[in-house]
């Protein structure tokens, strides 16, 4: 059973996708019908009822399906006019070749575009939805998480693993590292990508222990050893390098730090290190200083400490990490899935 309930979620999307698609069929026959009743021109009850029903289907599929960050829904929009015009295009064409006499308009138009609800999909998730917002959860390699325990909360369902270290030169109560987490962590979800976040003063340690099982390792900005060289050698290594900055700082360099780094980290808690902290306001304006920059749409923002499901809805991010909203609660699962499907934004 479990099985069944994972392969309904990975297909998540596309049964959400298929349900908003047949619905804005719906609506664009009943306002064709409603049109022609009023004796409008037929480029109007032809061309009116599909836009409004293309409209409905992007609404649908942002609020609903896809959270796509608030910075690239414009851009997300023409791709789904385009690819929705398109493929209606090409069901016209093919009208004139498939006659199905049996069948009235209506019926005609739920069988082609049922048909071509799969092909769209697939455009749709290459082009317009391919900037979503990826959720992850956070393990300590510090204390004594038990790792089989989490499995068995969490499963495969976060997009990514987000590993948390932490010593002494950040946290001074901080438990000694087990390094040997990552590997293990690496052999439970080996399908998904570790997010490695190191909190230290002196990182070049830590990174030689992480770098052969990380896909990304940030590193925070304030730190005694040189920021820049740490970038480098973590690039030497096919590993993406990112920073962390701090939201209760206000970084008066902050353009200058943006342009040596793709990978950002918002830590939206005051003190690095401790779980089941609140949610500091302040990163939202972090953001909206960030979305500023000019390179902002080849960045990406990932935002950790404090996040629920009520915080995400104000967050304007790539990605997000959730440890103690997940992990502490009745329904660990149910919690990510609310992380991943919540209405980030209100269109408009």
């Amino acid at each position: 059973m479990k099985k069944f309930y994972f392969f309904l979620y990975q297909k998540k999307f596309l049964i959400i996708y298929i349900l908003i698609g047949f619905l804005s069929i719906l609506l664009e026959l009943i306002t064709r019908k409603m049109l022609i009743n009023f004796n409008a021109y037929e480029t109007i009850y032809t061309y009116l009822p599909l836009i409004l029903g293309i409209f409905f289907a992007f609404y649908f599929n942002i609020r609903f399906n896809f959270a796509v960050p608030k910075i690239y829904l414009r851009r997300s929009l023409v791709y789904f006019f385009i690819i929705s015009l398109f493929s209606f295009s090409i069901q016209k064409v093919l009208k004139n070749y498939i006659i199905i006499e049996q069948f009235d308009y209506n019926l005609q138009r739920l069988f082609f575009s049922g048909t071509f609800f799969i092909i769209g999909y697939f455009f749709h998730l290459a082009f317009t939805f391919k900037k979503i917002i990826s959720v992850g959860v956070a393990i300590y390699a510090n204390g004594h998480e038990e790792l089989d325990k989490i499995k068995s909360k969490i499963g495969e369902y976060p997009d990514f693993i987000h590993v948390d270290v932490v010593d002494r030169t950040m946290r001074e109560s901080a438990d000694l590292i087990d390094f040997s987490k990552l590997e293990q962590i690496n052999s439970y979800w080996p399908k998904k990508e570790i997010h490695t976040h190191i909190m230290s003063k002196t990182p070049m340690y830590i990174i030689d222990k992480v770098i052969k099982f990380s896909k990304i390792i940030y590193i925070h900005y304030e730190i005694d050893e040189n920021l820049n060289d740490l970038r480098d050698y973590i690039l030497k290594h096919n590993v993406l390098p990112g920073v962390v900055l701090t939201a209760k700082y206000k970084y008066q360099n902050l353009d200058h730090i943006l342009n040596n780094f793709k990978e950002i980290m918002i830590l939206s808690i005051d003190n690095p290190g401790y779980s089941g902290q609140k949610f500091n306001i302040r990163a939202l304006d972090l953001i909206k200083r960030i979305d500023k920059n000019r390179s902002r749409k080849k960045m990406k923002i990932l935002v950790d400490g404090g996040v629920n499901s009520k915080i995400i809805k104000k967050i304007n991010c790539e990605k997000i990490v959730s440890g103690a909203a997940v992990l502490r609660s009745e329904k660990p699962i149910i919690e990510i899935m609310k992380l991943q499907t919540v209405s980030r934004y209100e269109i408009g």
